[in-house]
């Protein structure tokens, strides 16, 4: 096969941040994989607004604080004009409000910088996919801050289903939230299963996203 070849059947990656040592870092783990390439830089998100105007790449891995224009506002122009870009949070600016803020501007994953190992290989995979991803610390954040009523209310959801929910979102496995409802786990299964059928979606990363843009944790 060609290189040319090889090029056209790379993913293709744009690292937007604002620190020189992050892409350096991220070059050199997408270097060890054939299958992905980073077709682009950019320093903040109006730099990378304009890469995508002439460029679309598959994924952006996006930082949150940034000088000229934040990530907050690149990722929601970003997925209204090119809503096929798959667009990663790739930041350690972690605190409740910007992850939930980029979600629902159109983020499809929210990971920490800690995250810049050879996992990242796999996090991209996975929002390749069209699946969602945290880091563990991240969800840590996803916390009982900002319900909204009437969205519980629009999903159906009972009071117990939010606070399986709510315990998801906080890291707990089945077991743990066993013990803490004081039910058995077959129960606290049944329940994540009812939730997954509401809120249409088939993982518990995309439960906790769309419980996120929805305002129900």
């Amino acid at each position: 096969m060609s290189n040319s070849s090889q090029k056209e059947n790379m993913y293709r990656i744009l690292v937007v941040d604002d620190h020189r040592f992050v892409h350096d870092i991220i070059s050199k783990i997408l270097g060890t994989v054939n299958d992905m390439t980073i077709m682009g830089h950019a320093s903040n998100g109006l730099e990378a607004i304009q890469f995508c105007q002439s460029s679309e790449p598959d994924v952006i891995l996006m930082d949150v604080v940034m000088p000229i224009m934040d990530g907050l506002e690149a990722v929601s122009t970003i997925h209204a004009k090119f809503p096929k870009i798959k667009i990663l949070v790739l930041s350690s600016f972690q605190d409740h409000e910007s992850v939930h803020l980029m979600l629902k501007n159109g983020a499809l994953g929210y990971v920490t910088k800690s995250s810049l190992s050879t996992e990242l290989i796999h996090i991209i995979r996975t929002i390749l996919s069209g699946k969602n991803v945290f880091s563990p610390d991240v969800v840590e954040k996803l916390v009982f801050s900002s319900q909204d009523p009437q969205m519980v209310h629009r999903f159906n959801l009972t009071d117990r289903e939010i606070e399986v929910l709510v315990l998801l979102a906080d890291g707990l496995q089945n077991q743990q939230i066993a013990e803490k409802l004081a039910i058995s786990t077959s129960t606290v299964k049944y329940h994540k299963n009812n939730i997954f059928e509401k809120l249409g979606v088939q993982t518990q990363a995309e439960a906790l996203v769309t419980a996120v843009k929805n305002n129900l944790i």
